[in-house]
């Protein structure tokens, strides 16, 4: 009997939460940042959402999500949204403490790489020190874009593994010539003095083929978790996705709240929420089930990570999928 058949054995059907009906517990941890894959979750608490639903949500902040899939998958977190990119790396590891909820959005041009003043095309980056997270989309974009254009990110670049927190105080002294950053980072770089988009999310090879990014943002639950807590869990999702209608419906009300994370002005976060399109609970099974067109486009990115050599194997993202977890599943 394989670990999906199981879980949907162990689990009850995705039917709401009523009044009523016994948590098994109370306090939740998620695990975040200032990405915008987790509005959905800051709203939420800062709205009440969660707190309706009878949850204590404690949002835990990681710098990347990497760090943050290693915490959940060693019990730390029960819920998470995270790159699409380091669900794939644990996949292609055997990794099977954890499974996908759902999609919550979509975004293109709140990522990529903001380069100097005199470095107008990712050829004249050739020679010159390029930040980036290694292991995250923005990464996995670098790659892509230089290899397009003939570098070898080896010989003709210098890669500088570095925290996106970090990377505006690095730009700002010289120490770095361009930057492969996400919001609300992404947005500061922008602003400075003498900076310039090079490229965003768009030219990334399979959005161009596919509309994919490289690194979409998916919501993961831990097992155990889900396994112990249904109840907990499936009023979780409610208030998440609750909270993902909020930001779709009412952006300006919500940027107010967001400028509290991200600490960006609230033109700035307006615009930012503007440049995404969320998906609510209704689309949910259309996306990873049926036809389930993400989890196809998912299925692309991980072959594409294998022909990179960033994974050793393409795992079968499907087999990550917990139709019984999706909202309307």
């Amino acid at each position: 009997m394989g670990w999906v058949f199981m879980v949907v054995c162990v689990l009850c059907r995705p039917v709401p939460v009523t009044a009523g009906q016994r948590l098994e517990q109370k306090n939740v941890v998620y695990g975040g940042s200032s990405w915008l894959g987790h509005y959905p979750v800051w709203v939420g608490i800062k709205n009440g959402v969660f707190q309706q639903k009878g949850l204590e949500v404690q949002f835990q902040q990681f710098h990347a999500s990497s760090g943050r899939m290693g915490s959940l998958v060693g019990d730390h977190l029960d819920f998470a949204s995270t790159g699409s990119i380091s669900a794939i790396a644990l996949m292609a590891a055997g990794v099977k403490r954890f499974s996908i909820i759902g999609t919550q959005d979509s975004y293109a041009t709140v990522e990529g790489i903001i380069a100097r003043e005199g470095i107008p095309s990712v050829k004249a980056l050739k020679g010159k020190k390029l930040a980036v997270t290694f292991a995250s989309s923005a990464h996995v974009l670098v790659l892509d874009v230089l290899k397009t254009e003939g570098l070898d990110p080896k010989r003709d670049i210098h890669l500088i593994n570095l925290k996106v927190s970090e990377m505006p105080a690095a730009f700002k002294s010289g120490e770095v010539d361009a930057c492969a950053a996400w919001t609300p980072v992404f947005n500061r770089l922008l602003a400075m003095k003498r900076a310039h988009l090079l490229l965003n999310d768009t030219q990334f090879s399979l959005f161009k083929e596919f509309g994919l990014g490289p690194g979409p943002d998916v919501l993961v639950v831990r097992n155990a978790f889900a396994r112990k807590c249904p109840n907990t869990t499936r009023a979780f999702i409610e208030g998440y996705f609750q909270s993902v209608s909020e930001l779709k419906d009412q952006p300006e009300a919500c940027a107010r709240v967001l400028t509290g994370l991200t600490r960006l002005d609230l033109k700035d976060q307006v615009n930012v929420l503007k440049d995404i399109t969320w998906y609510p609970l209704d689309a949910q099974s259309r996306l990873m089930v049926n036809p389930g067109s993400f989890v196809a486009g998912l299925q692309k990115l991980a072959d594409f990570l294998f022909e990179k050599g960033q994974i050793d194997r393409s795992p079968r993202v499907r087999k990550w999928i917990d139709p019984n977890l999706l909202p309307g599943g």
